[in-house]
């Protein structure tokens, strides 16, 4: 049986690596995106060498341009797309007095605009397939998008970075509820601390300390709760955020309402 056809941004590195690799596990064919296009380039090569059936495109998904060349790839390689994961999250950190204008239109572009057009475009080929597949071709498509605790959470110095994250959660909801007639599904993950996402010491371990599990998620966590979205297994789940943070968000609910009757 031929594997899905898939598109994975973001995934030179981290979670879009690790949804990779467990795509490729799967027997799905991939089409790799992301900036970084050295190493982009260099895992999209350990990959076909281990067998896989894999391209890589070097693409900003903020550039229209660049996520036509995405999907483009994809339909010339395997004809169609089953799966897109879209794991781009640029964070950034700064006093809210301090926060320019043209960072915070930087980092609502990088999550937002970049996620709508790559949704979008992705989308135009699912309602395409979905008019056009035979029964056992079905179902035309789904969307794995994958976001922040800080969609629902927030720092005092992530005012640009929270917004976007809660921005980015809305959208999924809304592409879900577009796309439902056509029976493509669309959900978030979002993610707390993960391995390799934090460079300082200190910060990571204020944030192990405050995750009920008492540890960083390692990347391969989220890329399991992301194929399982991706999979006939979620056929009947659509238009959801599930959460992969050790139990944060949990945590900060039942501080929120402690001492409440």
């Amino acid at each position: 049986m031929v594997g899905r056809s898939v598109i994975v941004t973001g995934a030179a590195g981290g979670v879009g690596a690790a949804c990779a690799r467990r795509f490729v596990a799967a027997g799905d064919r991939l089409v790799l995106a992301d900036v970084k296009e050295e190493a982009g380039q260099a895992f999209a090569k350990e990959l076909s060498e281990a067998g896989a059936e894999v391209a890589f495109v070097h693409a900003d998904v903020t550039n229209r341009l660049h996520v036509h060349n995405v999907v483009a790839e994809a339909l010339d390689a395997y004809d169609r797309i089953d799966v897109l994961a879209h794991t781009v999250m640029v964070k950034y950190s700064a006093p809210f007095l301090e926060t320019s204008e043209e960072d915070f239109e930087r980092i609502v572009g990088a999550n937002i605009r970049g996620a709508f057009l790559i949704n979008q475009a992705v989308s135009k080929h699912f309602v395409k397939q979905a008019s056009s597949d035979t029964p056992a071709q079905s179902p035309p498509g789904v969307i794995v998008n994958t976001g922040s605790v800080e969609a629902v959470m927030a720092a005092a110095d992530h005012v640009a970075f929270a917004a976007s994250q809660g921005g980015l959660q809305q959208l999924t909801k809304a592409i879900a509820m577009a796309l439902s007639p056509y029976g493509v599904r669309a959900n978030l993950v979002g993610v707390g601390a993960i391995k390799g996402e934090m460079d300082k010491n200190a910060e990571q371990k204020k944030l192990r300390d405050s995750t009920p599990l008492k540890r960083i998620g390692d990347p391969e966590e989220v890329a399991e709760v992301v194929f399982f979205l991706a999979s006939e297994a979620a056929s009947y789940v659509t238009g959801q955020c599930l959460y992969v943070d050790g139990g944060r968000l949990a945590h900060t609910e039942s501080e929120t309402n402690e001492g409440k009757t």
